[in-house]
């Protein structure tokens, strides 16, 4: 699948369409886009990486929780995350290890993902969710 994610039209927040052959590449293809709308990387230090380990009831709210956690720790680390290594995923649990490096400047303001028009949808070519963020 070429295309990572997309921007879409959204009346007061941000809103982005994220692909991906299967949930693997789906998530951190999500974590990827909101990266690359709010921030950008120091490239002088060294890389950072992280484990993130999280528990869900379905796919959907995992989605939100592993943007969240990730905005959690960009926020308080000040850190920019670039490689999203997805070791493990169910409907219920996610394991992953993020790299990264101090945020170097910010450009939009992200507070949260949510659940407002999410959906995880099957089609031809994978995956497709779209992803509404509060900003």
């Amino acid at each position: 699948m070429d295309k990572r994610f997309e921007e879409i039209e959204h009346t007061a927040d941000l809103a982005i369409r994220v692909y991906g052959r299967d949930m693997r590449e789906l998530f951190a293809n999500a974590a990827h886009a909101m990266f690359a709308l709010m921030a950008e990387p120091s490239v002088e230090e060294p890389a950072r990486e992280r484990e993130v380990s999280l528990e869900a009831m379905d796919y959907e709210s995992l989605l939100v929780d592993w943007l969240n956690e990730l905005i959690y720790l960009h926020e308080v680390e000040g850190e920019t995350y670039s490689q999203f290594a997805i070791e493990t995923i169910s409907p219920e649990k996610l394991k992953a290890h993020v790299t990264g490096g101090p945020t170097k400047s910010k450009t939009k303001a992200i507070k949260a993902a949510t659940f407002h028009d999410l959906a995880i949808k099957e089609t031809a070519n994978g995956l497709v969710a779209t992803i509404v963020f509060d900003v």
